[in-house]
């Protein structure tokens, strides 16, 4: 699990806010979130192959706090409850219809996520930033070696010289004012180029 940055007061008072979401958060807040990450997740991990071009998208996006964690660089953003990790991730494999194990190299990852946003949500961002790329022809998305769910449902992905899934990861939003923790467990997009 990758855990994310401190985030500040505003994120637990957008978490009080109603009419809620599945994610316990406002659904205003979900929204702005689950649009925040799309962005993020095409503009930073998608369309810059190195964790430099990578880590130069992440700064252009002006992002308010950014702590290093773990060996990679945390980037988070009360205001639109989302964060973006760029560092080092561990081998991933998949089972394709065969029944055969393809490893999937790990390396550097680059993920966006959010604790306002849900599975289905992330699932679906996924598959909307990936749709484009398969109609076009970009070669982004050449030498597919399959596609299927993590075991908490959680789109995975996979390409010769792409990985997209969306595992779980842990952030924890800390009011600093009382110094109250909470963490929520939530899916994040993580990118990985072969």
């Amino acid at each position: 699990m990758i855990r994310a940055a401190t985030l500040v007061a505003a994120a637990l008072a957008l978490a009080a806010c109603q009419p809620v979401s599945q994610t316990g958060f406002s659904k205003g807040a979900a929204e702005i979130a689950g649009q925040r990450m799309a962005f993020t997740v095409e503009a930073v991990c998608l369309n810059n192959r190195t964790r430099a071009g990578q880590t130069r998208a992440a700064r252009a996006l002006d992002f308010p706090f950014v702590q290093r964690e773990d060996g990679g660089t945390v980037y988070s953003n009360p205001g639109t409850l989302t964060f973006l990790r760029i560092g080092p991730v561990a081998q991933q494999s998949i089972t394709n219809r065969d029944g055969e194990r393809i490893d999937v190299p790990g390396g550097s990852g680059c993920s966006v996520g959010s604790p306002a946003v849900g599975l289905r949500q992330s699932n679906a961002i996924a598959g909307q930033i990936l749709a484009p790329r398969l109609v076009d022809g970009s070669g982004t998305l050449d030498g597919p070696l399959g596609a299927g769910l993590n075991p908490a449902g959680g789109a995975g992905f996979f390409f010769e010289g792409l990985t997209v899934t969306t595992p779980l990861a842990r952030t924890t939003l800390t009011d600093p004012a009382t110094g109250e923790a909470r963490a929520f467990d939530h899916p994040v997009i993580l990118i990985v180029h072969n």
